[in-house]
């Protein structure tokens, strides 16, 4: 029975251990006081007893903005999760509070329904000089006997370093990406997740600040989140699964192979997890 507590839908991901987070008890938050346990879901901190140098923190490949329905209650929320590891990448918002995104035209929203399409749908393969191989060129140039005309070959090296200011400029609009060395252009530059339960969810997509933001939608999958919505399939991610899903598919479509770069947003996920399942063994031995 004990073997069974311990096997999790996680045993094959790249997540730190938990050895910082045993034998903790209650300590403030260093910004609003509070008594809490780990972490503080008002202020998105560490507990001042934690050892915070021993904790994961990542980069992700994207920024992400989450927007948290304000009747979310603040201690259920995955979100957090996300902020506490990815903290220079990720940016809660409460509702309705947030940014006018409809004035953003390199956002995608992770939201499903019949505006939505695939990650893949939002980028372009790049075709432009640089991904030529060879190419000819007409000079003049002085022997000393006169001028004379010769072809000469540029490879792609040479067209690449001429074109660098265009590039430049390319890039301050678009995010590149690459995959099996095909370039891509990217038409986003940020992802924003919403933080609700679904009856709640509708009451924000339909925001006129989030009208005309593309929707992307994700590669289904099955949540192992405990908390499961009354009456909605399994496919309906808590919010931390989303990012880690999103950041996952990102990484294989437009970098390249992925080793677990971002299994450490579900630490606290994989944590809990474990927390309740073994909690729920307990209470059937008694």
């Amino acid at each position: 029975m004990e073997e069974q507590i311990d096997l999790t839908p996680f045993d094959n991901f790249k997540i730190s251990g938990f050895q910082p987070l045993q034998d903790l008890k209650r300590s403030p938050c260093p910004k609003c006081k509070a008594s809490r346990m780990y972490f503080c879901y008002t202020c998105y901190k560490y507990v001042e007893d934690i050892d915070q140098s021993k904790l994961p923190k990542i980069k992700l490949p994207i920024p992400v903005d989450i927007i948290k329905h304000q009747k979310e209650l603040d201690g259920k929320s995955t979100a957090i999760h996300a902020a506490l590891i990815a903290p220079d990448d990720v940016h809660i918002y409460t509702y309705p509070v947030i940014p006018d995104y409809s004035k953003q035209q390199d956002v995608l929203l992770v939201f499903p329904g019949p505006g939505a399409h695939s990650l893949e749908y939002y980028s372009k393969p790049k075709s432009d000089s640089a991904t030529i191989l060879h190419t000819r060129k007409r000079v003049i140039t002085d022997t000393g006997d006169g001028p004379q005309a010769k072809e000469i070959h540029i490879d792609k090296d040479t067209i690449t370093e001429n074109h660098a200011h265009d590039e430049k400029t390319e890039n301050e609009k678009k995010t590149m990406g690459s995959q099996n060395g095909v370039n891509f252009e990217l038409t986003f530059k940020k992802v924003v997740l919403i933080d609700s339960t679904w009856n709640q969810v509708h009451g924000i997509s339909s925001d006129k600040r989030l009208k005309g933001v593309k929707c992307v939608e994700l590669t289904e999958q099955s949540t192992n989140y405990w908390r499961r919505q009354h009456s909605r399939p399994d496919n309906h991610l808590a919010t931390i699964e989303a990012i880690h899903s999103f950041c996952k598919q990102y990484h294989e479509k437009f970098i390249g192979e992925y080793s677990g770069q971002y299994d450490n947003l579900l630490y606290f996920f994989k944590f809990f997890y474990k927390m309740v399942h073994k909690n729920k063994e307990l209470k059937k031995r008694f």
